[in-house]
């Protein structure tokens, strides 16, 4: 019967969680998705790597989203388990409360374990592979300056223009307006062009054209123009293009050995040794949440007492209580980063308040105990 039980109160509390992750999910993905429209449409990139760019992100938004989830999803299944008279039935047909309690908490570890992968390995592995992609995506010069029927400025003084695109990578109507040495301003057109890649980078190799030279040394205004026709000429793209990437992956971006263990040459971690070490610690912190929250719905409602009004006011506490742990944690995490010796913190608070939420449901009356208190201190009864 108890496994049936369990079985039973495990997918009431399951199909609510996983509904639950997937539109927070999807809310948080669209913000993402919108701050990465630039890339689309800037770089002239396609949808395919704009899904891929958002996917990279994803494990990083799940760390945020899970967690928020199974608590909104703990308090609809047990809101839900209370409303039905499902728990008064269960209770009294002897059912405990720690039997009520073990599938959820179920739940909740798997999410902490979930989490834990994430935010130790998953997470940081997309968003330095995000960082990487967008760097060649504003690093491609080629792709962004071959788009069709726009005036393009890739550098100071350079224009490029493409009439015409097809999906082979054929070009035609081309024009180049080079005037960075404003003495001998440069003007390539060619009937049809494509792209290929050299030893160096890639090439615009331009058939049918001609080169238009203007020469106005000594006179601004006023200069000899030359003009010279070709069958084939070649465009050296490699130059507008950064050499080796330069820049140091962050905090978020780094595996966890990479946070505790830095290599000795890593400039970037000797200059940050602090906030890698708390970001090691958030890291490991982050698992204990899930089951937190799941803790905190239990407390609020599972000792709850039949109540005919509705359990509106359970939820809210739970609701705020849940806002007011969570948020404290983001201030031990942030103080933890300049100030290492509030990392102890980071894992007692939420601890203590698991111990607390545990002692709730097993029967501990705080309330009570704080009665007696302020009725043995003197003058508290008046």
């Amino acid at each position: 019967m108890l496994t049936s039980l369990s079985r039973y109160i495990f997918l009431q509390a399951l199909g609510p969680f996983i509904v639950a992750s997937i539109v927070l999910t999807g809310i948080i993905w669209l913000t993402q998705a919108l701050r990465m429209l630039d890339v689309l449409i800037t770089q002239g990139q396609t949808l395919l790597t704009f899904f891929e760019l958002t996917s990279l992100a994803l494990p990083s938004t799940l760390v945020i989203v899970l967690p928020i989830s199974i608590f909104c999803a703990m308090l609809y299944t047990l809101h839900k388990l209370i409303g039905d008279s499902e728990i008064v039935v269960m209770f009294s047909a002897g059912v405990s409360r720690s039997t009520i309690a073990t599938p959820l908490l179920a739940i909740a570890l798997v999410t902490s374990v979930l989490i834990l992968l994430f935010s130790i390995y998953l997470a940081p592995a997309g968003l330095r592979q995000l960082k990487s992609r967008l760097y060649e995506i504003r690093s491609d010069v080629a792709t962004a300056m071959i788009r069709e029927g726009a005036f393009i400025n890739p550098a100071q003084g350079l224009t490029v223009y493409v009439r015409e695109r097809t999906p082979d990578g054929t070009t035609y109507g081309i024009l180049v307006h080079d005037s960075r040495n404003p003495e001998e301003p440069i003007t390539y057109m060619a009937e049809t062009g494509s792209l290929v890649e050299g030893p160096q980078g890639p090439l615009l190799v331009m058939f049918n054209g001609n080169i238009q030279r203007v020469s106005r040394k000594g006179n601004r205004n006023v200069g000899a123009a030359t003009l010279l026709y070709f069958d084939k000429y070649t465009y050296d793209l490699s130059q507008y293009m950064d050499g080796t990437p330069n820049y140091a992956y962050e905090g978020r971006e780094r595996y966890f050995g990479e946070l505790i263990d830095p290599a000795p040459d890593d400039t970037y971690a000797l200059a940050h040794v602090p906030k890698l070490r708390a970001e090691a610690h958030e890291r490991l912190v982050e698992g204990i949440y899930p089951t937190l929250l799941t803790l905190i719905a239990l407390a609020a409602l599972l000792p709850a007492p039949f109540n005919r009004r509705g359990y509106a006011s359970r939820l809210t506490l739970a609701a705020v209580i849940a806002l007011a742990v969570r948020l404290l944690g983001f201030v031990l995490s942030n103080g933890s980063a300049t100030e290492n010796h509030l990392i102890p913190l980071m894992y007692l608070f939420p601890l203590s308040v698991c111990g607390i939420c545990v002692a709730i449901i097993a029967g501990v009356r705080f309330d009570l105990m704080l009665q007696r208190l302020m009725a043995a201190v003197p003058g508290a009864r008046q």
